[in-house]
């Protein structure tokens, strides 16, 4: 008798966990003809915490040293819990002029509710799914107007997203490209130049599934502090895109902070990032780079 109890349990579990096709079409309101994937929503409101992430501010500087990083990142929201692994390749090409940083998600897990899956539009074949890889970013950047270093640092960097994330029927990735141009400004507060006032502007641009638009054209900002002193540095800011769709989740804005310690070959990360407009994730992560080149 118990173990029919169990094997019961275990049944009802599943399939509470578990979507049928006749379900999904009424979610969807399908229209018996469209391919499943037309009904999947690739705005950064309804997609993963990794998908779509707002670039990050930089501060002015190249960053002429060169380290690989890893970070595990922990992703916390009301009806979707995600943990991943993040791999970073950062390299001087031309000190004080280039430098090229590439970043991978190679493996999260996520735990999704059924409301969550059912506003995202989750294909019912990948109800079950709780694990995925992401996107292969890709970032330049290139120092401009080096006479202007006195007063204000400047550097124009250029982003690609390569689109090989996984699940895309579990709504964790886009499946399509994005790029974003961005020119990144610092500014030193006091006389040490310890403190800096940093700020970002640009556009980002990604490719959407919709009938009626190709792609997302946003425009991309953000502001901050930077505080480096000792080997120990200390970043926040706020920083977003706005896209020109209206009220569907294209226009995330977030909140960050990161600390950094850098030993004689390493260094520690920890950072926290707040969602404060779709974006509905807090999230922390903490890790490691290991130095090949100092600058």
């Amino acid at each position: 008798m118990r173990f029919l109890l169990i094997v019961l349990l275990s049944v009802i579990s599943t399939l509470a966990k578990s979507q049928t096709r006749e379900r999904w079409e009424q979610v969807v309101n399908w229209d018996g003809v469209s391919h499943w994937s037309r009904y999947l929503i690739t705005l950064p409101g309804y997609q993963g915490p990794n998908s779509l992430p707002v670039p990050q501010l930089g501060n002015g500087r190249i960053d002429s040293s060169s380290y690989l990083g890893i970070t595990g990142a922990f992703h916390f929201s009301k009806g979707d819990n995600t943990q991943n692994f993040v791999l970073t390749g950062h390299i001087g090409l031309v000190k004080d002029v280039v430098d090229v940083e590439v970043t991978w998600v190679p493996y999260e897990h996520f735990h999704m509710s059924t409301a969550i899956k059912e506003k995202r539009h989750v294909y019912y074949d990948y109800f079950k799914e709780n694990s995925a890889s992401g996107d292969i970013y890709m970032h330049t950047n290139f120092r401009i107007f080096k006479k202007w270093s006195p007063a204000i640092d400047l550097l124009l960097q250029v982003g690609y997203r390569f689109p090989s994330g996984t699940d895309y029927g579990a709504a964790r990735y886009s499946d399509g490209p994005g790029y974003h141009f961005a020119v990144n400004a610092g500014k030193a507060l006091n006389a040490e130049k310890t403190l800096r006032l940093t700020a970002m502007a640009g556009f980002h641009v990604w490719q959407i599934e919709s009938d009626v638009f190709k792609q997302d054209d946003s425009f991309l900002f953000g502001a901050g502090l930077d505080w480096d002193k000792n080997n120990f540095r200390i970043q926040s800011s706020l920083a977003g895109y706005i896209g020109y769709l209206e009220k569907q989740g294209d226009k995330p804005i977030v909140f960050r902070t990161r600390l950094e310690k850098r030993l004689k070959k390493m260094s520690w990360v920890l950072g926290f990032q707040q969602g404060l407009q779709d974006f509905e994730y807090s999230s922390v992560d903490f890790g490691a780079r290991f130095l090949f080149k100092k600058h």
